[in-house]
């Protein structure tokens, strides 16, 4: 039950984060630089801040602490995980897009592999943005709303589509990264609380919350049904690096940071804060298990822990943030398209030569029409069982062929375009592929073979295709020669994958270590549009204690200690 102080919080919040959108994004909104870019002036706390912000919302309080009530231990992996992918975003692309002053993801393909390229992604990026993200986030926000107040969850999608679109759309970058501040504080108070007043409720039995078995393990054996070890070391690889490393939703924040010690700090941030991140998104989910282990739909999960541990007079600030973790995404999504739309395919082919307020207008009316259409495809995803795995199963193949391209565009000078766009149209065949497959295995009907049901192993071998395919199709080989060796290889890429998932993932870890860690170590001449070791500096002179190395050993050191501890 809530009261009216939970109510009167509860508007509050909507109050204070329109009121911080429209402040900061004044000034800001008719010049390319300022909309799209927040003139560059963005500090590493808002950056870190805002990134977690935009990576946390309704997915993870309604889907992943709903799954965590279902496996347990395992899906503390999706926040844990991550290390490896800040690293590389740390180390490699934000310094690479920096020093390029890239302003989109797309724009950094063209200068690696030509126009052709750059609006592949932009249509990739748009489509997956509108069809997939949107929905899924205004579905599980209306869920969790209608679960907690009663309010009809399509009524719910349309009165956050409007209050969020109402800063976005006028103010930007801005006006995304600072509210999605605010938001990250919020979210992260308010998921803090309800872990510490569950801890409470149970008598702090922390073994009880952990369970036994396979429940109170991070790692899992290779046959586990749901989640094997081979998963998660495809999604630390594969999925997270392109979650956070070439996705223009994540990384616009680090693009419009005031230098690149501000954008890697930031990103060290988003690190630590990330380490706390399960005792708000997974941990509730194992508590309420504790108090109530026959729960039949867990995606309820996370209502119902707050139902139960929380006193009256306080829901209305749990539930602002939930709310504040929706809306962070829903305005990170919408500005992202807007700039993508209106850089990367209206001025990239016809308006060149317009002037800036025209590209701004251009950009709020796509971000508009995004918010639209997202709320509208809201209801597909209804029939899902579980709202968490069913991101999964979208995101896991569609990222594998993008982490590839980056990769390839980033440190393989030889690396081509027709590679890049035979690995950008294989991750648009993923979409409807793993979509009909997640459908009829819904129905009983599986057309896969055993070992390639799961997604994230299923990415691995497409991963595993898109190696392959770039090798085969870089500039060193003629068309004919190219296609003639990728057909070739990819018919025993895919029996391994087939035959051995242990196999498949072993092989993906090889394949980050070799184009990865080579170049780190040995590419020291610098050339256009790819990493050198010169990027590994900083252009800001700090002192010792503010260096960004030794804060990333730091959070090295710490993330390797939990995976001991609950391995």
């Amino acid at each position: 039950m809530y009261t009216a102080v939970d109510m009167l919080v509860f508007l509050g919040y909507f109050v204070a984060v329109v009121a911080i959108g429209f402040a900061c994004g004044r000034g800001q909104q008719m010049s390319v630089d300022g909309y799209f870019r927040g003139s560059h002036r963005l500090p590493w706390y808002t950056i870190g801040l805002s990134i977690v912000a935009a990576g946390i919302s309704s997915e993870q309080f309604v889907g992943e602490m709903g799954y965590a009530y279902k496996l347990g231990m395992p899906v503390v992996n999706w926040e844990w995980l991550v290390f490896p992918a800040l690293s590389i975003l740390l180390w490699v692309f934000v310094p690479l897009y920096v020093r390029d002053r890239i302003t989109t993801m797309p724009e950094y393909l063209q200068r690696r592999f030509g126009p052709s390229v750059r609006t592949l992604y932009a249509w990739l990026s748009v489509a997956s943005y509108v069809f997939v993200n949107f929905a899924l986030v205004f579905y599980t926000g209306g869920f969790a709303l209608e679960a907690m107040w009663g309010l009809d969850r399509l009524t719910a999608v349309w009165i956050m589509a409007a209050i969020t679109g109402l800063y976005t759309v006028y103010g930007g970058l801005s006006a995304v990264a600072w509210t999605s501040s605010f938001q990250c504080v919020l979210l992260l108070g308010g998921g803090l609380y309800v872990f510490f007043a569950g801890m409470a409720k149970i008598g702090w039995d922390f073994q009880a919350v952990l369970g036994s078995g396979q429940r109170a393990c991070l790692m899992t054996p290779a046959d586990h049904p749901e989640v094997p070890w081979t998963a998660f070391l495809i999604l630390a690889l594969s999925t997270n690096v392109w979650y956070y490393a070439t996705n223009q939703y994540i990384n616009q924040r680090c693009l419009a940071a005031r230098d690149d010690w501000h954008a890697k700090m930031g990103v060290l941030l988003a690190g630590g804060l990330q380490l706390l991140m399960p005792l708000a998104t997974c941990f509730p989910g194992m508590i309420y298990r504790v108090i109530d282990p026959g729960l039949q739909d867990f995606n309820a999960a996370y209502p119902q822990v707050v139902a139960a541990v929380v006193p009256v007079g306080l829901r209305g600030f749990v539930a602002a943030a939930i709310v504040g973790a929706i809306m962070s995404t829903i305005s990170g999504l919408v500005n992202s398209t807007s700039t993508i739309v209106a850089l990367d395919i209206v001025q990239h082919w016809g308006g060149r030569e317009w002037p800036e307020d025209r590209l701004v207008r251009v950009g709020r009316w796509a971000g508009a029409g995004a918010l639209l259409i997202g709320a509208l495809l809201a209801p597909l995803v209804m029939r899902w069982e579980s709202i968490f795995r069913y991101a999964q199963d979208i995101w896991a193949p569609l990222a594998a062929p993008v982490v590839v391209v980056f990769l390839c565009a980033a440190l393989w000078r030889s690396a081509g375009e027709r590679g890049a766009r035979a690995c950008l149209w294989l991750a648009v065949g993923t979409v409807p592929l793993t979509l009909v497959r997640a459908v009829l295995a819904d129905a009983g009907i599986h057309f896969l073979p055993a070992n390639l049901e799961n997604p994230l192993v299923l990415a691995g071998a497409v991963s595993l295709v898109c190696w392959v395919l770039m090798a085969a199709l870089c500039d060193r080989w003629s068309p004919a020669v190219g296609w003639g060796l990728a057909l070739a290889a990819c018919a025993p890429v895919v029996g391994i994958a087939v035959w051995s998932p242990a196999i498949t993932a072993a092989l993906v870890a090889a394949a980050m270590v070799v184009f990865v860690g080579w170049p780190l170590l040995y590419r020291s001449l610098p050339v256009a549009g790819m990493w050198d070791q010169s990027l590994l500096g900083s252009e800001a002179e700090v002192r010792w204690w503010a260096r960004v190395e030794l804060w990333w050993l730091i959070l090295a050191v710490i993330f390797l200690g939990l995976y001991v501890w609950f391995w």
